[in-house]
């Protein structure tokens, strides 16, 4: 790193990229977006001109190898997370990857000991940790606010529309469908707000089986555009009966446009009350105490952002903005060794539970999910 300012490389500049990774980065005073990669050279000239990159590459192997590169956000297709994260970290970077991490649990496990070996900060990107509403939920849970939690609701319902094929609907590109792109951030949810999750039943669908491509003319989407499981939490978890939650999932609920009207809530029901959760209001929680009404409680400001980020919560789409503060985590846990974001560990963990829900909706039956491999030591606080 020169003068403790990181050099972050972009790999994929896609969607994600341009409207999170990007501007968050250069919200950033410890970091410099050092250099861009995308196989689309159109795309690669405009983000460059944008964000005034100088180094650019279509290969990210090369992108590895500049020396102006420290680190790697990785926002590729998920058939390219392992292999770009891999070398990434053999090359000494350390990695912010896109989730879901891996196209399955095997490859989630060679990812994290890879870089638990190397030493490198490895960090998953569940964005939604960050939403201001999460963080103070998570802050009321631990407080016992509502006690310990029975069940949970979960609900993702968006309207995507039908007329287009892209690489999250194709199972060799992405590894799942519903499951493992909007399902990702709500198991994360649960294990860090709730603990770990032991099993899972599950029904998946894919109600649109045939998009059109690039040219106009029906192929197949493979993966579920549709999915409900149950889950139950390991032993010990929340109540002594056993905590469980619900999830519904789908991109094809019509009427819910994937923006101000698309539904993305989550429900903890406790022995002494609930919490919810409402992304499209970042700014509030909705509480209700045994035997009172659920009523509306502001985030306080405290809680609006994460510590230290150089952003201003009342500045901005708070429905946008807050996503931010994942780029300023990660550089945070380079130069300062903060220990307080979602690792490999985590998207790993994340994998297994996935997995576990598409082979309960082949197989319909109750699946155990995967034994994840315990917590090594945290690494050290000093980066190289």
């Amino acid at each position: 790193m020169r003068e403790s300012r990181v050099g972050v490389g972009v790999i994929g500049l896609g969607g994600i990229s341009s409207h999170v990774h990007l501007p968050g980065l250069r919200l950033c005073p410890q970091a410099e977006i050092a250099a861009l990669c995308d196989i689309n050279p159109d795309l690669l000239q405009q983000c460059a001109q944008e964000y005034g990159v100088a180094h650019t590459f279509t290969e990210y192997g090369d992108l590895l190898q500049h020396p102006a590169v420290d680190a790697v956000v990785i926002a590729t297709p998920t058939n390219m997370h392992a292999p770009v994260a891999l070398a990434a970290i053999a090359a000494g970077k350390h990695v912010l990857t896109e989730k879901q991490l891996g196209m399955n649990y095997a490859e989630t496990v060679q990812m994290y000991e890879a870089a638990e070996h190397a030493g490198v900060r490895h960090m998953t990107a569940f964005t939604y940790r960050f939403v201001p509403a999460m963080r103070y939920l998570k802050h009321l849970l631990g407080q016992g606010t509502i006690g310990l939690p029975r069940h949970l609701r979960i609900a993702r319902l968006m309207d995507v529309p039908e007329t287009h094929l892209g690489w999250r609907q194709k199972r060799a590109l992405a590894g799942a469908g519903e499951v493992g792109d909007m399902g990702a951030h709500r198991i994360d949810f649960c294990h860090d707000l709730i603990g770990p999750i032991a099993r899972v039943i599950g029904l998946t669908r894919t109600y649109v089986p045939l998009r059109p491509g690039r040219d106009g003319i029906p192929a197949p989407a493979d993966v579920e555009d549709f999915a409900s499981f149950i889950a139950e939490f390991a032993e010990g978890v929340g109540v002594e009966q056993g905590t469980v939650a619900s999830f519904n999932l789908s991109k094809v609920a019509k009427g819910r446009e994937s923006g101000g009207r698309s539904l993305d809530e989550f429900e903890v029901y406790g022995t002494e009350g609930t919490l919810i959760y409402h992304l499209h209001r970042p700014h509030e929680i909705t509480l209700g105490s045994a035997g009172g009404i659920l009523e509306t409680v502001p985030v306080p400001r405290d809680f609006l952002a994460y510590p230290g980020s150089p952003r201003d919560p009342l500045v901005g789409e708070p429905t946008t903005t807050f996503r931010y503060d994942q780029d300023f985590a990660f550089i945070q846990a380079i130069v300062a060794g903060n220990s307080d974001i979602p690792t490999f560990y985590d998207g790993m963990r994340c994998q297994a539970v996935i997995d576990a829900v598409l082979q309960s909706a082949q197989e319909r039956r109750w699946v155990d999910v995967a034994d994840v491999p315990p917590v090594t030591v945290p690494l050290a606080a000093t980066a190289t």
